[in-house]
Protein backbone atom coordinates (compact mmCIF):
# COMPACT_ATOMS: atom_id res chain seq x y z
CA UNK A 1 0.00 0.00 0.00
CA UNK A 2 1.50 3.45 -0.93
CA UNK A 3 1.88 6.27 1.48
CA UNK A 4 -1.51 8.45 1.50
CA UNK A 5 1.14 11.86 2.09
CA UNK A 6 4.48 11.85 2.79
CA UNK A 7 5.07 14.80 5.30
CA UNK A 8 3.36 17.53 7.13
CA UNK A 9 5.44 20.57 7.09
CA UNK A 10 4.83 23.94 8.32
CA UNK A 11 4.57 27.79 6.07
CA UNK A 12 4.83 31.02 8.11
CA UNK A 13 4.03 33.78 6.24
CA UNK A 14 5.98 37.22 8.01
CA UNK A 15 7.07 40.68 7.14
CA UNK A 16 10.78 40.93 6.77
CA UNK A 17 11.28 37.50 5.23
CA UNK A 18 14.89 38.02 5.10
CA UNK A 19 15.76 39.09 8.98
CA UNK A 20 13.23 36.26 9.25
CA UNK A 21 15.40 33.89 8.14
CA UNK A 22 18.38 35.14 9.92
CA UNK A 23 16.33 35.26 12.95
CA UNK A 24 15.07 31.53 13.04
CA UNK A 25 18.90 30.31 11.97
CA UNK A 26 20.25 31.84 14.87
CA UNK A 27 17.65 30.76 17.47
CA UNK A 28 16.47 27.61 15.78
CA UNK A 29 20.02 26.13 15.24
CA UNK A 30 18.92 25.95 11.09
CA UNK A 31 20.89 26.21 8.56
CA UNK A 32 19.69 26.99 4.27
CA UNK A 33 18.43 24.03 2.28
CA UNK A 34 19.14 25.80 -1.36
CA UNK A 35 19.25 29.09 -2.14
CA UNK A 36 16.20 31.23 -1.17
CA UNK A 37 13.65 32.32 -3.72
CA UNK A 38 13.68 36.31 -3.93
CA UNK A 39 11.69 38.61 -5.97
CA UNK A 40 12.49 41.69 -7.52
CA UNK A 41 12.26 43.74 -4.38
CA UNK A 42 14.71 41.24 -1.93
CA UNK A 43 12.14 39.39 -0.28
CA UNK A 44 11.88 36.00 -0.09
CA UNK A 45 9.00 34.29 -2.05
CA UNK A 46 9.96 30.78 -1.12
CA UNK A 47 12.53 29.34 1.22
CA UNK A 48 12.94 26.38 3.23
CA UNK A 49 15.44 26.12 6.59
CA UNK A 50 16.32 22.86 7.97
CA UNK A 51 18.45 21.20 10.32
CA UNK A 52 20.61 17.98 9.27
CA UNK A 53 18.85 17.69 5.82
CA UNK A 54 15.80 17.13 7.19
CA UNK A 55 12.89 20.47 6.35
CA UNK A 56 12.22 22.19 9.64
CA UNK A 57 10.29 25.49 8.02
CA UNK A 58 9.76 27.21 5.25
CA UNK A 59 8.70 30.98 5.10
CA UNK A 60 7.56 33.71 2.10
CA UNK A 61 7.19 37.40 2.77
CA UNK A 62 3.67 37.87 3.32
CA UNK A 63 2.51 40.04 0.62
CA UNK A 64 2.56 36.12 -0.78
CA UNK A 65 -0.10 35.43 1.24
CA UNK A 66 -3.16 34.20 -1.42
CA UNK A 67 -5.57 37.04 -1.92
CA UNK A 68 -8.47 34.75 -1.62
CA UNK A 69 -7.39 33.68 1.89
CA UNK A 70 -7.07 37.51 3.08
CA UNK A 71 -10.17 38.39 2.10
CA UNK A 72 -11.85 35.22 3.81
CA UNK A 73 -10.91 35.76 7.42
CA UNK A 74 -12.23 39.16 9.14
CA UNK A 75 -10.13 42.28 8.52
CA UNK A 76 -8.24 42.16 11.50
CA UNK A 77 -7.43 38.55 11.23
CA UNK A 78 -4.30 37.75 9.16
CA UNK A 79 -3.59 34.35 8.89
CA UNK A 80 0.27 34.01 8.92
CA UNK A 81 0.93 29.84 9.05
CA UNK A 82 -0.24 27.22 7.03
CA UNK A 83 0.38 23.70 6.70
CA UNK A 84 1.91 22.03 3.89
CA UNK A 85 0.81 18.43 2.86
CA UNK A 86 3.37 16.67 0.03
CA UNK A 87 0.65 13.95 -1.44
CA UNK A 88 2.24 11.33 -3.32
CA UNK A 89 -0.49 11.20 -6.29
CA UNK A 90 -3.00 13.01 -7.61
CA UNK A 91 -6.65 11.15 -6.59
CA UNK A 92 -4.81 11.38 -3.01
CA UNK A 93 -5.06 14.82 -3.35
CA UNK A 94 -8.14 15.81 -4.76
CA UNK A 95 -10.14 13.82 -2.27
CA UNK A 96 -8.38 15.65 0.34
CA UNK A 97 -9.41 18.81 -1.20
CA UNK A 98 -12.88 17.86 -1.46
CA UNK A 99 -13.26 16.86 2.21
CA UNK A 100 -11.13 19.75 3.85
CA UNK A 101 -13.02 22.59 0.85
CA UNK A 102 -16.27 20.98 2.05
CA UNK A 103 -18.21 23.73 4.49
CA UNK A 104 -14.55 25.47 4.11
CA UNK A 105 -13.28 28.00 1.30
CA UNK A 106 -11.52 26.51 -1.81
CA UNK A 107 -9.90 29.76 -2.45
CA UNK A 108 -8.66 29.48 -6.58
CA UNK A 109 -9.18 26.02 -6.34
CA UNK A 110 -7.33 23.04 -8.06
CA UNK A 111 -4.10 24.62 -10.05
CA UNK A 112 -1.05 23.52 -11.79
CA UNK A 113 2.41 25.53 -10.53
CA UNK A 114 5.69 25.78 -11.99
CA UNK A 115 6.59 23.05 -9.13
CA UNK A 116 3.68 20.96 -8.86
CA UNK A 117 1.71 18.34 -10.92
CA UNK A 118 -1.47 19.54 -9.14
CA UNK A 119 -1.96 21.57 -5.42
CA UNK A 120 -4.92 24.13 -3.65
CA UNK A 121 -4.90 26.24 -1.61
CA UNK A 122 -7.93 25.78 0.71
CA UNK A 123 -9.46 26.94 4.44
CA UNK A 124 -11.41 24.12 6.06
CA UNK A 125 -14.59 24.84 7.84
CA UNK A 126 -12.42 25.14 10.89
CA UNK A 127 -10.48 28.12 9.71
CA UNK A 128 -6.87 26.03 8.81
CA UNK A 129 -5.04 27.23 6.05
CA UNK A 130 -3.63 24.50 3.92
CA UNK A 131 -1.37 24.28 1.13
CA UNK A 132 -1.69 20.55 -0.56
CA UNK A 133 0.49 19.59 -3.77
CA UNK A 134 1.73 17.16 -5.75
CA UNK A 135 5.52 17.66 -6.40
CA UNK A 136 7.14 17.64 -10.20
CA UNK A 137 10.56 16.67 -8.42
CA UNK A 138 10.45 15.08 -4.46
CA UNK A 139 14.09 15.63 -4.56
CA UNK A 140 13.57 19.44 -4.62
CA UNK A 141 15.18 21.21 -1.54
CA UNK A 142 11.42 22.76 -1.22
CA UNK A 143 9.93 19.42 -0.85
CA UNK A 144 8.96 19.00 3.09
CA UNK A 145 11.05 15.33 3.49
Amino acid sequence: MNNYISRIGAHVYVKGSVEAVKLYKEALRLEDKGTPILDGDGNIWHHVLSRDGENIISLSEDKYLPDELIRSYPDDVRPIMLFGVVFENEDDLRRAFNLLSKDGNPCAGLKVEPHSVISCDVIDKFGVFWYLYVPKDFNAPYVHK
